[in-house]
């Protein structure tokens, strides 16, 4: 099971597996195995693996396993296994194998052992 963990998600919209939850500004998202927590809100799911979409800017997002997407800016991004996307700018975003796309700037380091770098 993946566990991720987004910091000051700044009110944005987070969709987890299809369903979209809005985040109160300033909240921490955690998921651990089939348990979300967003600002004190557990919701359950029974998926294998967890893909997270995050509609706005994020401080900071770490998982074991699956997708990261956030259209805005983020601040530190990590994955053991599971491909990164960052509509914006981007801090460092350090990856063991997946794929990393960051559309803005990038201010700090962008490391994958197994995957492609593409910065537009």
């Amino acid at each position: 099971m993946a566990k991720i963990v987004c910091t000051d998600v700044n009110g944005s919209s987070v969709q987890v597996n299809g369903r979209t939850i809005q985040a109160p500004p300033g909240s921490s998202i955690t998921i651990d195995g089939d348990k979300i927590i967003i600002g004190g809100s557990e919701l359950v799911i029974k998926d294998k693996v967890i893909n997270i979409s995050i509609e706005g800017t994020v401080g900071s997002a770490s998982t074991t396993s699956g997708y990261i997407k956030v259209t805005g800016n983020s601040g530190n991004l990590t994955t053991s296994s599971g491909d990164i996307e960052v509509g914006g700018d981007a801090s460092n975003i350090t990856t063991m194998s997946g794929d990393v796309d960051v559309k803005g700037s990038v201010s700090g380091n962008i490391r994958t052992m197994s995957g492609d770098v593409r910065h537009h």
